[in-house]
Parts: C-alpha cells; sequence; structure tokens
C-alpha cells in the first residue's frame, strides 16, 4: 500500500504532568492504537478514492482495544485543543468517495472444487455420541479428582466410554 496521507501527531508530553510512568505507558499505547488504526484506514479511503473496493476498514481486536483507540482519540483532542474536533473524527466514518468502482478481474479457474465425501450422521447417531462423551466425561473427571480409579457399572458403560475415546482422538 501506498503512504497515509492524513497528518500523523507525534505523542506529546503535554498530558503527562503527575502522572505516574504506568499511566504514561498507557496512554501512550492509546495514542499509538489510534494513529495505527487511522493511519490504516487513510490506506483503505485512498484505495476507494481511487475506485478499488478490495480492502476493508480496521476490524478491532476486541472491546479492549476499542476503548483504547476511543481513549487514544480524546488524548489527541486534549493534545491538540486549537484544532477542530472533527481533524480526529475516524476516517472510516467519511462518506464513500464518488468514484466509479474499478472492477476487478476475476480470479478463474478451471479445476471444478468439489466438497469432500464426508458422512453426516443421523440424530440418533448424534445422540448416542453425545451420551458416550457424558460417559467419559464423568468418568474422567472421576478419574481426575479420587485415587481410585472409577469401577465401571457393566459392560455397555465401559464400551461407551471407549466409544467417546475414540471418537475424540479421530478428531
Amino acid at each position: 500500500m501506498a503512504t497515509p496521507q492524513r497528518t500523523a501527531y507525534p505523542f506529546a508530553d503535554v498530558n503527562v504532568r503527575y502522572k505516574s510512568r504506568g499511566d504514561i505507558l498507557k496512554m501512550q499505547e492509546q495514542w499509538n492504537t489510534f494513529e495505527r488504526v487511522e493511519n490504516y484506514n487513510d490506506l483503505v479511503y485512498q484505495r476507494f478514492q481511487q475506485g478499488l473496493r478490495d480492502s476493508m476498514y480496521y476490524v478491532f481486536i476486541d472491546d479492549a482495544e476499542f476503548k483504547n483507540y476511543k481513549a487514544g482519540q480524546q488524548l489527541h483532542i486534549q493534545t491538540y485543543p486549537t484544532l477542530p474536533c472533527s481533524t480526529f473524527n475516524p476516517i472510516s466514518q467519511r462518506p464513500m468517495p464518488d468514484v466509479e468502482p474499478k472492477t476487478a478481474i476475476p480470479y478463474v479457474t478451471n479445476t471444478i472444487q468439489t466438497l469432500p465425501n464426508r458422512y453426516i450422521p443421523t440424530a440418533s447417531e448424534l445422540a448416542s455420541l453425545n451420551a458416550d462423551l457424558a460417559i467419559y466425561v464423568h468418568v474422567s473427571s472421576y478419574n481426575g479428582t479420587h485415587q481410585l480409579k472409577y469401577a465401571f457399572v457393566d459392560d455397555d458403560e465401559k464400551k461407551a466410554y471407549e466409544r467417546a475415546c475414540t471418537a475424540l482422538s479421530a478428531q
């Protein structure tokens, strides 16, 4: 990809007075998360301006990363109070550029892809497997918490346990 066209704002020590080292590191992480996401989204937006629709805006890994992003956005606004707040609006919320999308050349292969021939168990077979797995969990839990090994009630219970072991080892 190209270079981001947005202005990058370096982390400033303006807001760190009377902060602990841990707080400063957290602020830097939040600042850098905002910069990283906005730089990535700027590159995607540039592709949209060129008519290319082959990219997606940044997708946050988890809620914590999103919270870091929002906190970093607020740090930018606090650090640069003379700039309009809209300077730090998310690039992903800009309207799509009014450019005719370029269609990509489709990727064509001469091979026909088929799904592997898999056996799909019936409902009664799934119920039986679930019962076997329940016995397996019960026996394994018992053996893990007791000194003496579990004594099977009958041969059917032992066979169910063995079927579950076989089914789990096959996966």
